[in-house]
């Protein structure tokens, strides 16, 4: 089974398509998004509209969050022509989307019963930052409070995995053409992950970490 990860689009529809366009070609046969749909990019309704037409799972990013505090302070100040904000006005139905998307998600997959925990900076925040220099009890704390076989987030815009003992992390990286513009592609039940460049469709290194109990 081959499960397609993105994550924090920032409002570039066309890094998503791109992602999507590789995603499917490679016969995926699920995709899931770790959030952060909207903001920095000027595409928010239109690339709400094209997750929900896919129907991808996808978790509240901190943008998500946020995007209707932001939207409510421009329609009360901001100018409508002004330069700076065009194409950065939302729509009621793109905030109200946003506004109700999970924190997290759970996933089993297969006969294998693996299961999967997908948010956005970590299992209990999504404005947590989880890097993969980060110290191992970071990571540990992790894969503890995910109570699950995978974690997926996203929030750094850097991919990376990381093996706690028989747990993992994995951060697909950023769709958004000016953020790193990747996307992954994990396979199960074998556990096999690869990041793919979205502008050379070529697999690339990322930082990893292995952390094993001493027994």
């Amino acid at each position: 089974m081959k499960i397609g990860l993105i994550s924090d689009i920032h409002a570039d529809l066309t890094g998503l398509e791109r992602a999507l366009k590789f995603l499917n070609s490679h016969g995926v046969d699920q995709i899931l998004c770790a959030g952060d749909l909207v903001e920095k990019g000027t595409d928010g309704d239109a690339v709400v509209k094209r997750i929900r037409e896919d129907d991808i799972p996808c978790v509240m990013g901190n943008h998500d969050e946020m995007i209707y505090g932001n939207q409510q302070w421009m329609r009360k100040f901001g100018e409508k022509d002004h330069p700076a904000l065009e194409g950065r006005w939302l729509a009621d139905e793109t905030l109200k989307f946003c506004m109700n998307l999970p924190k997290t998600l759970r996933f089993t997959f297969g006969d294998w019963e693996l299961s999967l925990l997908l948010a956005h900076g970590s299992p209990t925040s999504n404005v947590e930052y989880v890097f993969p220099m980060n110290p191992e009890n970071m990571m540990r704390n992790v894969v503890k409070s995910a109570q699950a076989d995978i974690v997926v987030l996203g929030h750094t815009h850097q991919p990376m995995w990381i093996k706690v003992d028989e747990q993992w992390i994995f951060n697909p990286g950023s769709t958004h053409s000016d953020e790193g513009n990747s996307c992954a592609i994990l396979e199960l039940p074998a556990i096999k992950y690869e990041v793919y460049d979205l502008r050379t469709f070529n697999s690339v290194k990322v930082e990893h970490r292995i952390y094993e109990s001493e027994s």
